[in-house]
C-alpha cells in the first residue's frame, strides 16, 4: 500500500500544482473523484486489467465513459496513467491531492465518533476548539458508535483525541494495576 502512495505522490503533486496555477481546485477534485470511482468499479477494472486492450484504448474508454466531463488536461492525465499502467494509483492520487488542497486552503476534516448524536452546540464547541488548536477551518463529520458507551473520539489529520468512556476506563484500569 505504501508503494502505491509513493508512486502516486508525484502525480498528485503535479495535478495539485496545475490546479493551483489555474485556480481550479474544485474542478480537479470532481474529476479525480470521478476517475477514481471508474477505475475501482468491478466491470471497468476487468476491462482495464485486460492485456488484450491497448493503453490508448483503455484511456479512451475512460474518457468516453466520462461523457465530456473531463477537461483536456484531465484526459491527458488518464492517457499518461494508461501509458504507464498506473490506473490503480488514481484513488491514492485523489486522496493525496485532497490533502494538499486542504492544506493549501487551510482546511481540515475532523471526524468525530460519539456514542450518542451531538447537539449543534456540542458540534460548534468542538469546531471552535479544533480551530483554535489547529489554526484551520474545520469541517466536522460525525458518526455514531454505540460501542463507545459515552464520550467522543476526534480525529483531525494526525491529531487523535480519545475522550471515550472506553479509553477512560482503560486508563483507570492501568492506573489501578500499577
Amino acid at each position: 500500500m505504501s508503494d502505491l502512495i509513493t508512486a502516486a505522490r508525484p502525480y498528485a503533486r503535479a495535478v495539485f500544482e496545475l490546479a493551483q496555477s489555474e485556480s481550479s481546485f474544485a474542478v480537479w477534485s470532481d474529476a479525480l473523484g470521478l476517475m477514481s470511482a471508474l477505475v475501482t468499479h468491478a466491470n471497468m477494472r476487468e476491462m482495464l486489467d485486460s492485456p488484450k486492450i491497448g493503453a490508448d484504448k483503455k484511456a479512451q474508454l475512460l474518457i468516453d465513459v466520462c461523457d465530456g466531463k473531463l477537461k483536456p488536461a484531465q484526459q491527458n492525465l488518464l492517457r499518461m496513467l494508461a501509458e504507464n499502467g498506473r490506473f490503480a494509483l488514481l484513488p491514492d492520487i485523489s486522496a493525496l491531492y485532497e490533502m494538499m488542497r486542504a492544506e493549501a486552503e487551510s482546511k481540515i476534516e475532523a471526524k468525530v465518533k460519539s456514542a450518542h448524536p451531538l447537539s449543534d452546540a456540542q458540534q460548534q464547541s468542538i469546531i471552535a476548539a479544533l480551530k483554535k488548536k489547529l489554526g484551520r477551518d474545520i469541517t466536522l463529520v460525525t458518526e455514531i458508535d454505540a460501542t463507545l458507551i459515552g464520550g467522543v473520539v476526534i480525529r483531525a489529520g494526525d491529531l487523535v483525541i480519545d475522550g471515550s468512556a472506553q479509553a477512560k476506563l482503560a486508563s483507570l484500569g492501568q492506573a489501578l494495576s500499577h
